[in-house]
């Protein structure tokens, strides 16, 4: 495979999102809530600059006008604000590991979430993977008794691969939507925020002037993946792209275990195995679908 622009673009994406951890864990002075806020608030600023300077701004009152679009990106706006809060949250309680299996279930998740709602064909040789993710989740909650059922990959799974599938029936560009998302989540959570104790500038009074600087950036190291990403995905076979997607739950992973010292219990070594094995079985039939019995 020869590496080009569309590659790196592709790795550089999906290694960001992977590093993510290592930027939230920065700030352990804030809670998650607010960590949220801020990302949110950052983002719309960063996307609102970006669509500017691009001339696109119009855009956003184009998605407004279209009734479809404008209720299926409200759906997709709650999706992505409750993924990203439970993500940082879970950074935030030492979740990171919970976080990695989430991230490794979705391209099964995407899969089945496909044949349940968009009535999509799952070949027969697909199943075993489905399966044994969904196996590698309930032998979690047995095991535990059910009192750490592992909600958190759980959720993260579903309302990404869900924020996904919604965001295929919204035909416009991922910046645009990323935008009208963040406006629209935007007011309830400044609402929300104005009736918490903490103050939105309570930030200036807990973080030196550095980290501030710093937390500044969420929304361009927010924004930064998906127009790598974008530019990759317009350019690379669906399924190099996939491959490429491994890298990021594998780096959460590596964050998790082996920077921030997360327990990776006997419980957790086992779902985790079962997880690599169905990924290994999706991955080998799909490239065994793709080059032989294509042919």
């Amino acid at each position: 495979m020869n590496i080009n622009s569309a590659h790196l673009a592709a790795i550089l994406a999906f290694s960001m999102w992977g590093l993510f951890p290592i930027y939230w864990k920065f700030f352990p002075e804030i809670k998650a809530w607010d960590l949220f806020a801020h990302r949110l608030v950052w983002s719309f600023l960063t996307l609102i600059l970006i669509l500017f300077f691009k001339g696109k701004l119009s855009s956003l009152k184009s998605i407004w006008e279209n009734k479809k679009t404008r209720y299926v990106l409200m759906i997709s706006a709650l999706l992505i604000s409750t993924n990203w809060l439970l993500y940082i949250y879970a950074i935030s309680i030492n979740q990171i590991l919970e976080a990695s299996m989430g991230y490794f279930l979705n391209p099964l998740i995407n899969v089945f979430l496909g044949w349940l709602i968009l009535k999509e064909k799952v070949r027969k040789t697909q199943w075993p993977a489905i399966l044994l993710g969904i196996g590698a989740i309930m032998m979690i909650g047995v095991q535990s008794g059910l009192s750490h059922f592992p909600w958190i990959a759980l959720t993260l799974s579903l309302t990404f691969a869900t924020y996904g599938l919604i965001r295929k029936l919204a035909h416009v560009g991922s910046l645009e939507g990323l935008a009208f998302e963040t406006t629209f989540i935007l007011i309830p959570t400044l609402i929300i925020w104005a009736f918490r104790p903490e103050a939105p500038t309570e930030i200036f009074n807990i973080l030196p002037s550095w980290k501030i600087l710093i937390l500044s950036l969420a929304g361009l190291i927010t924004c930064a993946p998906l127009v790598l990403f974008a530019y990759g995905a317009k350019r690379l076979p669906f399924g190099t792209l996939g491959f490429f997607g491994y890298l990021s739950p594998i780096l959460k992973f590596v964050c998790g275990w082996l920077i921030y010292n997360e327990e990776l219990s006997p419980d957790r070594i086992q779902a985790f195995t079962l997880i690599w094995l169905a990924l290994v079985w999706y991955s080998l039939e799909s490239i065994y679908r793709q080059n032989f019995h294509s042919r």
